[in-house]
């Protein structure tokens, strides 16, 4: 009987400190970091894509100015803008005020031809 009142006493002091507020702020910073971990580790080959995309625009359109080279950045920080870039400037031939004429074309065909937009083919 007295092993009974030992362990639930020991099971009642577990609830309360995992209740208080401290062992709950940690739980959710790992909870974080874990999450932060499994979203990096999903995004992986689609961010080592974007990173080559990045590389053989920089490569291939070279010399690019300060601007454009933001540009790019902010076109390949994501499949979906580097398809809204596609679409908008490429098939819609919208006016781009940081890509106009012949380095604007090479550019919709770097990013015709890249596996980010292949992918966006078969789906």
């Amino acid at each position: 009987m007295l092993r009974f009142f030992i362990i639930a006493a020991e099971i009642i002091v577990l609830v309360l400190v995992l209740r208080s507020p401290f062992v709950q702020y940690h739980f959710e910073d790992i909870q974080h970091s874990v999450s932060d971990w499994l979203v990096a580790f999903s995004t992986l080959p689609e961010r080592k894509e974007l990173g080559s995309l990045q590389d053989k625009i920089n490569i291939e359109l070279s010399p690019l100015k300060p601007y454009q080279q933001t540009y790019v950045k902010q076109i390949t920080v994501s499949s979906a803008s580097v398809k809204r870039f596609y679409l908008t400037y490429c098939e819609n031939d919208d006016i781009n005020p940081n890509f106009t004429g012949t380095k604007r074309a090479q550019l919709c065909l770097i990013i015709k031809q890249s596996p980010v937009m292949q992918v966006a083919k078969q789906n």
